[in-house]
């Protein structure tokens, strides 16, 4: 007997689905899992094998916890609004409202016909008018308690994307999407004063039941440490650098001060720099 996938797959797929076999039950009395992966840009023509690979391996996770008797919210959604969107449209031509409904749409009949156990019910489109209003909420009430702000910052810059990408999306110097490469560049951007919850986010660490090795990880990223700012003069100069340090008794010892390539104080002070042409070259090279 030949194996027809075609035929023989779409049909267990939709009596899954009717059954109900993946949906999280609201108040049962039964241990609770909540498994997310991250949503895709819905701005493309299709899926890639990225997704097929971290899909694939959370859903594995997935059945054998429900196996185990566990009740598993395992939700799927689109993070639709942004430059990929918007890119995308351009190179299409068409409306990004289109583009978007249009890739949702292949999203899910792939993702369908992968048999990925996501929890349909629970679908969330970011592009939702219902869903939007209340991230637009969330940054009102975060702006009124000075919480959201403006700043020109360098951030890190794809050529081909035409986007910001943070630093864990920039993969030996290249843009993990495209492969392009990847330059500095300062843009106003919103910031939000992650910071100044920073030692919550960690102690909240002991609320969750993280392995040892994520939660070493989370701390690190928040990286958050305590110290003192210490400005040094710059000889005949009104400017100063700020230098924060864990250990300001041993400042006594410090010989020089190395600033960054991308520090603002390079530009303002490069008519007093002998070789200036060295360090511009070193700039370019290395300030990405």
């Amino acid at each position: 007997m030949n194996y027809e996938p075609q035929e023989i797959e779409p049909k267990w797929q939709e009596s899954w689905e009717k059954q109900g076999l993946y949906r999280a039950q609201d108040f049962l009395d039964k241990p609770k899992t909540y498994l997310l992966v991250e949503f895709p840009y819905p701005s493309g023509a299709g899926l890639h094998v990225g997704h097929c690979r971290s899909y694939t391996a959370m859903d594995i996770i997935a059945r054998k916890r429900r196996m185990e008797g566990i009740n598993v919210m395992f939700p799927m959604g689109w993070d639709a609004f942004g430059l990929p969107s918007e890119n995308y449209a351009i190179k299409t031509g068409i409306h990004p409202s289109i583009t978007t409904k249009q890739s949702i749409e292949t999203f899910r009949k792939q993702e369908k016909s992968l048999g990925l156990s996501f929890d349909w019910e629970r679908e969330v489109d970011t592009t939702n008018p219902a869903y939007y209003k209340w991230t637009q909420w969330i940054f009102l009430k975060l702006f009124e308690h000075g919480l959201a702000y403006k700043a020109k910052i360098a951030i890190n810059w794809c050529l081909s994307c035409k986007i910001g990408l943070a630093n864990e999306e920039v993969t030996e110097g290249k843009c993990e999407r495209c492969g392009g490469e990847i330059e500095k560049r300062e843009k106003e951007q919103w910031l939000i004063k992650i910071t100044q919850y920073a030692q919550r986010l960690i102690d909240d660490l002991e609320l969750v039941n993280f392995p040892d090795r994520v939660k070493m990880q989370q701390i690190n990223w928040i990286g958050r440490s305590e110290g003192s700012e210490l400005e040094f003069k710059i000889k005949d100069s009104i400017e100063k650098i700020k230098v924060f340090t864990t250990r300001a008794d041993t400042i006594f010892g410090a010989t020089y001060i190395v600033l960054a390539p991308e520090h603002d104080l390079v530009s303002k002070i490069k008519s007093r720099i002998s070789n200036w042409d060295e360090v511009k070259e070193y700039i370019e090279k290395f300030g990405n």
